[in-house]
């Protein structure tokens, strides 16, 4: 199989994974994952792991592993009945910060232009 295939292959899966966890996020019991926010997933290309990156605009990214890690399981089940391919991939949960580096380069940027 070639990369391009894959790679198409890849790119489609990959905003249904997004689709889907982003609703299950939504519909949980959790206060905080209904605050949470995936901004990107990556899956590998035999579908044997998928990478989330979940953000908040809470500055609590500790409890929000917890809560996502024991969520995992009920999240991964919503997966499996959802998607339609022979396999479906492991969630692994990260904390995405790149709104955390924005608006640090953002306070950088104005402290350089203030001088």
């Amino acid at each position: 199989m070639s990369e391009q295939t894959r790679g198409g292959r890849i790119n489609r899966i990959n905003p249904l994974i997004h689709q889907i966890i982003s609703n299950a996020l939504l519909r949980n019991s959790d206060p905080l994952l209904n605050k949470a926010t995936v901004t990107h997933v990556s899956t590998s290309p035999d579908l044997k792991k998928c990478i989330v990156f979940v953000s908040t605009l809470e500055s609590n990214e500790g409890s929000l592993k917890i809560s996502l890690e024991k969520n995992r399981n009920k999240v991964q089940r919503i997966l499996s009945k959802e998607m339609t391919t022979r396999n479906v991939p492991k969630i692994i949960f990260e904390i995405d910060n790149t709104l955390n580096n924005v608006s640090r380069i953002n306070q950088l940027i104005e402290k350089v232009n203030k001088d």
